[in-house]
């Protein structure tokens, strides 16, 4: 499981691929010179014929570039291996060798993989290379024990330039079927109190005016679909509920407010800005996606909770799905956050339980839809999978559409806590005046920011564009303010030139921040204090003593009074 502090990366666009081995079987019973390990040979015309039967290339030019380690080092920028083995979710190692002209062994290099069907990618330049590489010699797969076996897919990402074959080494998924739409009725966790979604549903076939908002992390974003903002959970979710339910089509508006590696403590400073509009928007049904996001929630659920109190309480009264998407290792927080939802009676799709359990089916049960096919990557769903999650969501809203109407739900206690419901987003175009802030050294403005496309739009928004970056000077940033509790978003940066900052809270040290552990431009939230009454604070944000000649960028606050 990653660390808290890590988000998962926006995925990187994917090459061409060639597959040279799809759940080619190995192991019980050693092969090589330990039990355990199991060698798959590449030379003597081995890789080329793999190429042709497994992958369908037919291009001379390529066959010829794998026959030579150069050849191949100048078509093949990485490798995807993964591994399902009949003992899950164990460690398995996977090696590349390239052989001299006498067959001697050459460069070489290894990574360590999952036994759980996801993907991991091998980087060629992280292959050793030598002098004497005159082709590629053997891949070997390790396995834990001597007795285990293991279904193994390889498949090379071609440099720029290099095309390959179209093809799917798994049956076409069928859409619409028996087992298909068996497969999206396990999503519904629960239907929840169905007032506030009658109530939509029924001013959409009316012909009323509605917004729906879809209030996320990068799925929400659009992450692994193509291209994302068409084919994305969010607007096939709004395209199907304006066709199916409204009279009134352009009477049906759409905000979409995912941002990438970002959880419900950071949305919940960014909820106004990025949903509501600064006030200026009145959502009617607010989808809320952070079940692969809240791990790096601080609160451990305290602000998730606070986020769904903040939404549900909005003057507008929107309805409220919360949505639980899943990673490719059949993991996602519904422990957690689903006791939010059936505290409050909150309709609740799992999208989990819709596909996890048929993964694993043999070739004789056949799934609906294999890993492969469902994830873009490691994190994020293909298109195959943001369409999955859409029918889950039609699919709850139409087990809730033909229910008899309920009563209101009650107001309820909160599970977790609604402390963080009232928080206030500031940044430096609208800090008020009983906020005091002498940024000191901290007095440029960062353009190089998090961009993401919302709604429809066809550019990128910068997040947080008003910021405070610290220019030349050691003086500390400094703020003074009454409150309860102080959120801090700063921005994640790969660049040498950002360093750490130190954090005083009324002159004792709170905590060190290092913008560079995450490794991608990206927006951190992360909380200073949280007390149980509130009171005078005084803040100072300064660079750390070994990097005071370095840049850091505070992106905003959230303040609870």
């Amino acid at each position: 499981m990653r660390d808290q502090r890590i988000a998962p990366r926006d995925p990187i666009p994917q090459r061409e691929a060639l597959y040279i081995l799809v759940d080619k079987p190995v192991g019980g019973g050693g092969s090589d010179a330990e039990s355990n390990r199991f060698p798959v040979f590449l030379n003597d015309e081995r890789l080329v014929t793999f190429t042709k039967i497994v992958g369908g290339v037919q291009d001379e030019k390529i066959l010829e570039m794998l026959r030579t380690a150069k050849g191949f080092r100048r078509l093949v920028h990485s490798i995807g291996v993964s591994i399902v083995s009949d003992v899950p979710d164990k460690v398995a190692a996977f090696s590349m060798y390239f052989s001299g002209e006498h067959g001697t062994e050459g460069g070489s290099g290894k990574i360590f993989l999952r036994t759980n069907g996801v993907e991991t990618i091998m980087e060629m330049a992280s292959v050793e290379e030598q002098d004497t590489d005159a082709v590629p010699g053997k891949f070997l797969i390790e396995l834990p024990r001597e007795e285990d076996t293991a279904l193994v897919t390889v498949k090379f990402y071609l440099h720029d330039g290099y095309h390959a074959p179209r093809f799917d080494p798994d049956p076409p998924v069928e859409f619409d079927t028996p087992q298909y739409n068996a497969m999206i009725a396990r999503s519904c966790l629960s239907t929840g109190n169905n007032a506030r979604i009658k109530r939509v549903l029924g001013d959409l076939r009316s012909g009323k005016p509605i917004t729906l908002a879809f209030l996320g992390g990068s799925i929400t974003q659009g992450a692994g679909a193509v291209p994302e903002q068409e084919k994305c959970y969010a607007r096939l979710t709004f395209e199907a509920i304006r066709d199916k339910y409204s009279s009134a089509p352009d009477q049906v508006n759409y905000i979409k407010a995912g941002v990438g590696g970002t959880p419900s403590q950071l949305a919940l400073n960014r909820y106004d800005r990025d949903v509501t509009r600064n006030g200026t928007v009145s959502p009617d049904l607010v989808v809320v996606e952070f079940a692969v996001n809240d791990l790096g929630d601080e609160t451990n659920g305290y602000c998730y909770e606070s986020l769904v109190h903040r939404i549900w309480n909005d003057p507008g009264e929107p309805a409220v799905i919360l949505l639980f998407s899943v990673f490719a290792n059949d993991w996602n927080l519904k422990e957690r956050l689903a006791p939010v939802g059936w505290r409050h009676e909150l309709p609740m799709v799992d999208v989990l339980e819709a596909v996890s359990p048929q993964f694993g089916a043999t070739a004789a049960q056949r799934s609906v839809i294999t890993k492969r096919q469902y994830f873009y990557d490691t994190y994020h769903p293909s298109n195959a999978g943001h369409r999955i999650m859409k029918d889950c969501l039609m699919y709850l809203l139409q087990r809730l559409d033909t229910q008899p109407s309920m009563a209101p739900t009650k107001d309820a206690p909160p599970y977790y806590s609604f402390y963080f419901s009232a928080m206030e987003a500031y940044d430096r175009s609208n800090l008020p005046l009983d906020i005091s802030v002498d940024p000191g050294s901290f007095t440029g403005t960062d353009e190089d920011l998090q961009m993401v496309a919302l709604d429809n739009d066809t550019y990128n928004t910068a997040q947080f564009p008003f910021n405070w970056k610290k220019t030349s000077g050691k003086k500390p940033f400094q703020m003074e303010l009454v409150c309860k509790s102080l959120q801090m978003v700063f921005k994640d940066s790969a660049s040498l030139d950002f360093g750490r900052i130190r954090v005083t809270v009324d002159g004792q040290t709170v905590a060190y921040y290092d913008p560079r552990e995450v490794g991608w431009t990206h927006c951190h939230a992360t909380i200073l204090f949280a007390e149980e009454t509130a009171g005078k604070h005084h803040i100072e944000i300064c660079m750390a003593p070994e990097d005071e000649g370095k840049t850091f960028t505070i992106l905003g606050f959230g303040v609870v009074r």
